[in-house]
């Protein structure tokens, strides 16, 4: 929920004179980054184009809200979205129309189908998305020290000049504010009185009722640069975060904790019971070699469910030859690495299903520990599980905060086994975005791909790319000298083969370097993301 503070914002005696305003920016110049918030959204321009930075969900005045957390110029604001939720994962930018000083629309872009559908190629591909609330970027505010409330902060009252509670607005909740620069004949010396001091009231529960104070905790915050004390009937201890922004209103408002603060203990709850069983890249490598002789075996006398399955997760891992001439065939192989098993089986994907590798290896265990003895050949079905829980640990590596609509983090890690010669190997991708580029347009953007190769004839060796629009350089580096020889004496086959596809070569080269070893890089958040080509 959103708790409205009119505590350090407006004068606590509700009156709009300029003597309460003045006395009321008076208090905000001597609390640092706070001071700033009201003035900052006056900043954001009409019919500017906006960037999105992420959303997030709560209750605002009762109902389900969005907040969307964007840019103008570089300059953060926030947008209270009390309508149908707008996803911002595809949506680079935005023009803000400020219907008043309160208040905006968004003209939205959305994805043009015309290729596609081959209908309407002249209307225009916009949404429009209304009765959006300007207000501030979101500051956190850290508790320096709590101390139980008194009746006095030395000579500083905590009471304004209303002995009665400041009545509250609809659904909101009040904060009142104390300051001798703000309060009338009560304070009968306010020359002693400090002017960072702002006394201000939280109640975190949303109420149409006044506001009763009962055994509030006074608690000293700071901003990073200015603290002031706060009244809180919310418990507070020293080092909570306590999130505000500043509406139209000049209203200063309290926003609830991240809810989503538990989502990275889940995942490192799961990540701890997957990560020490999972197998290093080369048992990985050496099991998918394994299996590959039994399933080409004829003396493996496996059950016929285990052949089965066994010759269903071989069939479907795909060929070097397959994946370096179809795009379709590369797409296929990400979509089935495993990273995304549970979205196919929610989504239903029975094309894509039979292939998946995560999918086929887990068929595979079970039937084997269903029927007979807890090995394949001499593969250990638990090595097998060690296996998926390597697949487990990379997609919990690439988890988000379910509560946030982000675009998509990247780099995103994908290991791909694939058949070339007469046995398997496996392939690690990394897909990246130049961050130089995150201003220009979708089609402008520049990708950065890096492929780890390591085969018996090669060695290890490592293709990395730099794609935009039709452009694209690529670099070879390889351990081995000889496998560098091959690699320049077939770089103008290679060159010829891009310009035969309408793409210009910006640089094609070869080098021999020593290559970093596998690193166990845990991601703390990142999205996991469709793959979209």
């Amino acid at each position: 929920m959103i708790s409205d503070i009119q505590s350090m914002l407006n004068a606590s005696s509700g009156k709009q004179s300029n003597a309460t305003n003045s006395s009321s920016n008076n208090i905000l110049g001597n609390t640092g980054t706070i001071a700033k918030l009201s003035s900052e959204i006056k900043l954001i321009e009409n019919l500017s184009l906006i960037k999105f930075q992420g959303s997030e969900s709560l209750n605002f005045q009762g109902k389900p809200a969005q907040l969307l957390h964007a840019t103008s110029a570089q300059q953060p604001f926030t947008l209270v979205n009390t309508g149908t939720p707008i996803n911002i994962s595809d949506i680079q930018n935005a023009k803000l129309n400020k219907t008043n000083s309160q208040q905006a629309s968004l003209i939205l872009p959305v994805e043009n189908q015309s290729s596609k559908t081959g209908v309407n190629q002249n209307s225009p591909q916009v949404r429009q998305a209304d009765n959006l609330m300007m207000a501030s970027r979101v500051v956190n505010l850290t508790v320096t020290s709590v101390t139980p409330a008194t009746n006095n902060i030395g000579n500083v009252p905590l009471s304004t000049t209303n002995t009665q509670p400041t009545s509250l607005a609809p659904q909101t909740s009040s904060v009142q504010s104390s300051s001798t620069q703000t309060s009338n004949a009560q304070t009968t010396n306010p020359q002693t009185v400090s002017p960072q001091l702002a006394a201000a009231s939280i109640q975190a529960k949303t109420t149409n009722q006044p506001l009763t104070v009962n055994t509030p905790q006074l608690a000293t915050v700071s901003d990073g640069k200015a603290e002031f004390p706060i009244l809180s009937q919310t418990p507070l201890k020293k080092g909570d975060i306590v999130r505000i922004m500043v509406d139209a209103n000049n209203n200063m408002q309290v926003l609830p904790a991240k809810t989503s603060a538990t989502v990275p203990t889940v995942q490192t709850e799961a990540l701890k019971q997957s990560l020490p069983k999972q197998l290093s890249l080369g048992d990985m490598s050496q099991l998918v070699k394994q299996l590959h002789n039994l399933n080409e075996a004829s003396n493996a006398n496996l059950p016929p469910q285990t052949q089965q399955a066994l010759k269903q997760l071989m069939q479907n891992m795909p060929t070097l030859g397959a994946l370096t001439t179809s795009p379709e065939a590369m797409k296929q192989a990400i979509q089935t690495s495993g990273l995304f098993s549970e979205s196919l089986l929610a989504n239903d994907s029975k094309t894509q299903i039979p292939a998946d590798l995560k999918l086929n290896l887990t068929k595979l265990k079970d039937t084997q520990e269903s029927i007979g003895p807890l090995r394949i050949g001499s593969v250990p079905t638990e090595q097998i599980a060690n296996a998926i829980e390597r697949i487990t640990t990379s997609q919990l590596r690439h988890f988000s905060e379910p509560n946030q609509i982000n675009t998509p983090t990247y780099p995103l890690h994908i290991e791909l086994p694939i058949k070339h010669g007469q046995s398997p190997s496996f392939v690690q991708i990394e897909i990246n975005k130049d961050a130089s580029t995150a201003e220009q347009e979708k089609q402008d953007r520049r990708w950065l791909v890096k492929l780890k190769f390591d085969f018996e004839e090669t060695g290890r060796f490592d293709a990395r790319a730099s794609i935009q629009a039709n452009k694209v350089g690529i670099l070879f580096a390889a351990e081995d000298p000889e496998t560098v020889q091959k690699l320049q004496k077939n770089l103008s086959t290679l060159k010829q083969q891009l310009k035969d596809k309408d793409i210009e070569v910006e640089r094609l080269d070869a080098f021999q370097a020593k290559l970093d070893k596998e690193k166990v890089n845990i991601v703390k958040t990142q999205s996991l993301i469709d793959v979209r080509t």
